[in-house]
């Protein structure tokens, strides 16, 4: 019996289908094509350096065996723009300096620190065209830390489009339950009570953060500091002032020091005056965020235009962005609650130290300990 139409028009498409991947995936090109060059510059940074410093995570970053070299954190011009539109094809040639974007809002009793992780391309080993990678990605963690004990109180996690909060049982009669508790690491690597870094996960490919205790992660921590990946990783750190910073090796043994710079001072001057919004910029489109306080004009994704499907678009998730609802959370109540955000750096503690000498202190006491 001869194949009707419909079977040979389904045969046609199956073989089309089967070609097309075939293309896809061989048109890769290789992950790093000598000699790479530095082209991001020098961090921008600003006053609140060093508290983004003192509080910075450690990432657990998990890399993947053969595209690890994508799994390694990066500026969002470390191909010397901010051009998102050819980060897929400049990614070979250009050295990935491993830095996290921080930004601090600061209220009468707590300090929030947010941090975003950028990575060029979210990527899977083998592309099936469904639109599961692109470029620019980018996903977001904050610390709230109390300000009389300048401890964290409570870690925020986003994989993707979904985030969660981890803190200890002193925070209840919230409308969202905690993910659990969070652990914090010391300055050399150990977990302990008196530690100000937040150990967070980082998986490879989609590069999705969680609490280094909770579901999700694939990493636990010794007491003595020493990380055990399910698969492979890599330990990213917080770099010590005028440390030098430079591309690991996916097997390096050691923590990895990462650059910090600031998502106001670097980003926020283009998305207010448009420059960096829109094709052969940093962000695709801004969309309007108000309150009863404020309005302003957010920046909506990454911007791309190298996608794995038909139907992609820009995606990387922002660095201002939280959840894929909009809707606002309460994770509940602390033994001090936090009172409203100030955009002002000068408000002081209940001690009456400056913020910035007791992190100081505070600092140079772990370093002694360590």
């Amino acid at each position: 019996m001869r194949p009707g139409p419909r079977v040979l028009a389904a045969a046609s498409l199956a073989v089309a289908a089967a070609a097309w991947l075939a293309w896809l995936n061989a048109c890769a090109t290789p992950l790093r094509i000598e000699p790479v060059e530095r082209r991001c510059g020098p961090p921008v940074t600003d006053p609140d350096l060093e508290l983004a410093r003192t509080f910075a995570p450690w990432l657990y970053h998990e890399v993947h065996a053969r595209g690890g070299r994508q799994d390694v954190p990066a500026p969002i011009d470390f191909d010397g723009n901010l051009d998102g539109d050819d980060n897929w094809e400049t990614f070979p040639r250009c050295e990935l300096v491993p830095t996290v974007y921080y930004a601090h809002l600061e209220t009468a009793t707590h300090h929030f620190l947010c941090y975003h992780v950028f990575h060029p391309r979210d990527w899977e080993p083998f592309d099936l065209g469904l639109n599961l990678t692109h470029e620019g990605d980018g996903e977001n963690l904050a610390v709230v830390v109390d300000k009389a004990s300048l401890r964290p109180v409570l870690l925020f996690t986003q994989a993707h489009y979904r985030g969660g909060a981890y803190g200890g049982a002193d925070f209840a009669g919230g409308d969202r339950a905690l993910r659990g508790p969070f652990v914090c690491i010391d300055d050399a690597g150990r977990p302990s009570a008196e530690a100000t870094h937040a150990a967070v996960f980082v998986e490879s490919k989609g590069h999705g953060l969680y609490g280094a205790l909770g579901r999700g992660s694939r990493v636990s921590i010794e007491p003595d500091g020493r990380a055990r990946f399910e698969r492979q990783g890599l330990v990213f750190r917080p770099a010590l002032p005028d440390e030098p910073v430079g591309e690991p090796a996916l097997d390096a043994p050691a923590p990895v020091p990462y650059r910090l710079e600031s998502t106001l001072a670097k980003l926020w001057p283009g998305v207010r005056d448009g420059s960096l919004v829109g094709p052969g910029r940093a962000f695709d489109k801004t969309v309007p965020y108000a309150d009863a306080r404020v309005a302003l004009d957010l920046p909506k994704f990454h911007r791309g235009d190298r996608f794995s499907g038909p139907l992609g678009s820009s995606r990387g998730t922002r660095p201002s962005r939280s959840t894929s609802t909009g809707r606002r959370a309460r994770w509940g109540r602390s033994s001090s609650t936090p009172r409203r955000a100030t955009r002002a750096s000068s408000a002081r503690p209940p001690s009456g130290r400056s913020t910035t000498s007791r992190i100081r202190s505070r600092h140079a006491d772990l370093v002694a300990r360590a």
